[in-house]
């Protein structure tokens, strides 16, 4: 791998400023980091970096549902913005649910506003309750669309995939 200083220097002042509350850490890519922490951890992390390295740019949000059942949001922000000709160092910081069927985070709304957006989406696609956000309303699905159902959650079927599987269960 190329030069990773820069994100050598990140992992080492998470591990530094949060000890045992990084569960993992890891340069996965050139200006490419990976961190797991649990809920409600992700918060301090969050303001550590805004702090530190004036992270204040939220990607995205990636809702998971692992074979392994378990729902987790990874948060993808710059955490150090692009400067001086450098480019950006990207964190992927990963927070697991610990309750599948009923999944639940801390809302990250209160340090990063602009992420209100990506948690009502994570929402409304995985079932995902953010405790704190101020407005959890629809945002992707359809008004009528059936509570408690979520499209990116592994035991989603539409009708169709339900009448081919009942199909195969005949024969």
């Amino acid at each position: 791998m190329s030069d990773t200083k820069r994100e050598q220097k990140v992992i080492d002042a998470l591990k530094s400023q949060f000890g045992d509350k990084i569960l993992e850490a890891e340069i996965r890519a050139l200006r490419r980091i990976y961190v797991k922490v649990a809920d409600p951890d992700q918060l301090e992390v969050f303001v550590f970096a805004k702090e530190k390295w004036n992270a204040w740019h939220m990607i995205a949000i990636s809702g998971v549902d692992t074979p392994e059942k378990v729902i987790a949001c990874v948060y993808h922000f710059d955490i150090i913005p692009p400067h001086n000709g450098e480019t950006a160092v990207t964190m992927n910081l990963h927070v697991d649910c610990t309750d599948y069927n009923n999944p639940k985070l801390t809302s990250s709304s209160e340090v990063i506003p602009g992420v209100q957006f990506f948690e009502r989406e994570t929402h409304d696609l995985l079932g995902i309750f953010f405790e704190g956000h101020p407005d959890l309303s629809r945002l992707i699905l359809p008004e009528d669309f059936p509570d408690g159902v979520h499209p990116l959650r592994k035991d989603f079927l539409l009708e169709i995939q339900k009448e081919e599987a009942a199909k195969k269960a005949k024969k």
